[in-house]
């Protein structure tokens, strides 16, 4: 299809002058933020969970460093809310678990237990039901700690890899991305790892029963009855697993994950499958000098941004990236 010269040049002398500097100034704008390479990539936002797995993940394996340190706590603290809380979303309402990934984050980055940011911050997540009522991946985060026990998270047995795709649960149920955090997560929550921080979480505890999915028993017709007693079965099974089975199984789960990694040395192109997925690896015996190791953490420094702000210079994590939406 062709225009013809008559509607371009109608269109054109239509435009006011004001409008027209406009377009001038917007596609001035845009060719400033191409890419050397071709492409266009805006900052993607994200909430601090971002920056509170990476400080906790870099604690984790022993690689976390001072600078790092400060720069992201300096961010986490700067998106606080005046409740004590922190936001899923911009300018959305506090949320306890984003909340409590981030108090977990400032202690470990050295910042008071009284301290008066820290103690808001404690007073929203109790008057919201406490660590009692935070998130399965909050919690494993937590356990990784020491601070949750293992036995009251889902299991998910590695044997997992082995379903055929038309059997139900199989890991090809799952989209993209949620496969790819799930099957790392399978390492992490069989062999249970467990770092000692000098600090505890006692001042967001309410002292109530935690939220457990076998609390309420659903209808085994239904869905959630369903899942109550595949769980139960899971633990019972990772009790006494066959052995020969389970070794075989972590085997090929480390080789599925091998072949899944990018060239940029991410999984996923997206934060959660990447960050398990460098957990399970090291869980494994991996040396962090292995090259896929090594690969994914500094492929990490790709989705750094830094920002030199009043306070200082801020770090932050992106999620992800979108130079093929932006573009």
């Amino acid at each position: 299809m062709t225009r013809t010269s008559p509607v371009v040049d109608s269109t054109a002398s239509s435009q006011p002058r004001s409008t027209a500097q406009v377009l001038t100034a917007a596609v001035a704008n845009l060719r400033e933020r191409q890419d050397s390479r071709g492409w266009w990539k805006g900052d993607l936002d994200t909430n601090v969970t971002m920056d509170a797995e990476d400080l906790l993940m870099r604690g984790f394996l022993g690689i976390r460093s001072a600078g790092e340190t400060e720069e992201a706590a300096r961010w986490i603290r700067s998106q606080q809310r005046e409740d004590g809380s922190w936001a899923v979303y911009h300018g959305g309402p506090g949320e306890l678990s984003t909340t409590v990934e981030a108090w977990v984050a400032l202690r470990l980055a050295g910042d008071a237990a009284d301290a008066a940011h820290l103690v808001r911050a404690a007073e929203f997540v109790r008057a919201n039901g406490g660590l009692e009522r935070t998130r399965v991946f909050t919690r494993i985060w937590l356990a990784m700690f020491g601070l949750w026990s293992w036995d009251d998270l889902p299991h998910l047995p590695p044997e997992l890899i082995f379903f055929p795709k038309w059997f139900p649960f199989n890991i090809y149920d799952w989209g993209c991305w949620a496969r790819q955090t799930i099957v790392p997560l399978t390492i992490v929550c069989t062999l249970r790892p467990v770092r000692s921080l000098p600090f505890g979480v006692d001042e967001l505890r309410t002292g109530a029963a935690a939220l457990r999915p076998e609390a309420a028993p659903a209808p085994p017709w239904t869905w959630a009855g369903l899942f109550q007693r595949t769980d139960r079965v899971l633990h019972a099974y990772s009790r006494r697993p066959v052995r020969p089975l389970r070794r075989a199984a972590m085997r090929r789960v480390a080789e599925w994950i091998l072949a899944r990694q990018e060239a940029d040395g991410c999984w996923g192109g997206i934060q959660p499958p990447w960050v398990y997925s460098i957990l399970a690896l090291h869980l494994l015996g991996y040396s962090l000098d292995h090259p896929s190791l090594r690969a994914g953490i500094a492929g990490l420094e790709g989705f750094i941004l830094r920002e030199n702000t009043p306070d200082g210079w801020v770090r932050r994590l992106e999620a992800c990236q979108s130079p093929v939406w932006d573009t």
